[in-house]
């Protein structure tokens, strides 16, 4: 009888010892995946490598020509805003500096007459970003002091230097359509949202951007457009 409850007691042991292996392999398994998951990189974390990164080549500065002629029918404070948003985006969000960036409305209005190339050149500058307004809407929609509107642009960089464009690369430049189906703050508010995503959505090409961050509201794309932002 003892020799068989010794057997039995051994027998149970070794299971139970066997169990508490299984358990700790598991659990080391368990512990690497989630200190792994902990570690890398989450959603909020993860940027997308840009078009062409403006934002690491901050030893050459950077003209922002903004053009705004007569056929967009844009309201007169437009082009001053758009260049307002603009300067605020990449000093603020792409970390620029501000010693670096050469805006349009510093230059002498005996200037404007002339190739913006010339310009960039004439200021010491490496780089032109060119952005012109293609067609701007602000509607009253007769309720309050609600406005609906749009603003289309196309931006294109350029290498001062050599000439050649750097982004995008469609030779026409990268169409931008923002449109405010209603904003119920007045049209200060309206142009305000218009030139903000204007700039965040050319600039985003620039510099890596936090993908949760690309997108924003209002922006009218093409469904190629919407398929590669998906697949970023």
């Amino acid at each position: 009888m003892k020799i068989k409850d010794t057997k039995h007691f051994v027998c149970s042991i070794s299971r139970i010892t066997a169990v508490v292996v299984l358990l700790c392999v598991v659990f080391m398994a368990s512990g690497c995946t989630a200190l792994s998951f902990l570690l890398s990189s989450g959603p909020y974390e993860k940027k997308i490598p840009p078009a062409y990164d403006l934002q690491d080549q901050q030893d050459r500065k950077v003209l922002v020509w903004i053009e705004c002629p007569r056929s967009a029918n844009a309201d007169f404070d437009v082009q001053e805003k758009l260049i307002t948003a603009f300067q605020l985006y990449m000093v603020g969000k792409m970390e620029f500096d501000p010693e670096n960036i050469i805006l349009s409305s510093s230059v002498s209005n005996k200037s404007l007459l002339l190739d913006p190339k010339k310009i960039a050149r004439s200021q010491g500058a490496g780089y032109l970003l060119l952005v012109q307004v293609d067609k701007y809407e602000a509607d009253f929609l007769q309720i309050r002091d609600y406005f609906a509107g749009e603003l289309v642009t196309r931006a294109v960089l350029l290498d001062v230097d050599s000439g050649q464009t750097l982004w995008p690369s469609q030779p026409e430049g990268k169409m931008i359509h923002i449109a405010v189906e209603m904003e119920t703050k007045g049209r200060e508010a309206l142009v305000s949202r218009l030139t903000s995503a204007t700039a965040h959505c050319v600039l985003r090409y620039l510099y890596p951007c936090e993908k949760l961050k690309f997108k924003t509201a209002g922006e009218r794309i093409s469904l190629q457009e919407a398929y590669e932002m998906e697949t970023y």
